[in-house]
């Protein structure tokens, strides 16, 4: 009884691992890439490509376009080198809240409101601040190509 019990939690542990280190599919990854980026350029769609893979947090609320899902293909099987460098995270400095909204950065956070205990910066405009998360506090990457108005990675 006790190696049936045994063997039914390695099987469990096991069918864990493999889920969490399963490969995202091209859809999925090309509607990560739509609804995070659609008008950014290739450089950040690329840049989103990688991250969306070693970030779930993201949404997923765009079909991709033929060209968006043959980007995602192509980062998948291996023809696209990640120029984030290993970056996990990002964020959009234009979409964060700034220093006259300071109402919108109470919690709870993702109920309009955002996480924007990073302090200000100014990166759209030297006379506009924004808030930015906690968490890009560090290992913000530079990639060439990406607008740091529209896109920040961070490596955390």
């Amino acid at each position: 009884m006790a190696n049936i019990i045994l063997s039914a939690a390695a099987a469990l542990l096991l069918a864990v691992i493999v889920t969490s280190s399963a490969k995202m599919s091209a859809y999925d990854l090309g509607r990560c890439i739509m609804s995070e980026g659609s008008i950014g350029y290739l450089a950040e769609k690329t840049a989103l490509a990688f991250v969306c893979q070693r970030n779930s947090k993201h949404a997923r609320n765009q079909e991709p376009s033929t060209a968006v899902l043959n980007l995602a293909k192509r980062v998948l099987a291996g023809k696209i080198p990640d120029l984030t460098k290993g970056a996990s995270h990002w964020y959009s400095p234009r979409s964060m809240p700034s220093s006259a909204q300071k109402s919108k950065c109470s919690p709870p956070i993702g109920t309009g409101n955002m996480d924007c205990r990073g302090g200000l910066e100014s990166v759209c405009s030297p006379s506009v601040k924004s808030y930015k998360p906690s968490w890009a506090t560090r290992g913000y990457i530079e990639i060439s190509g990406v607008r740091p108005c529209y896109f920040k990675f961070h490596k955390l």
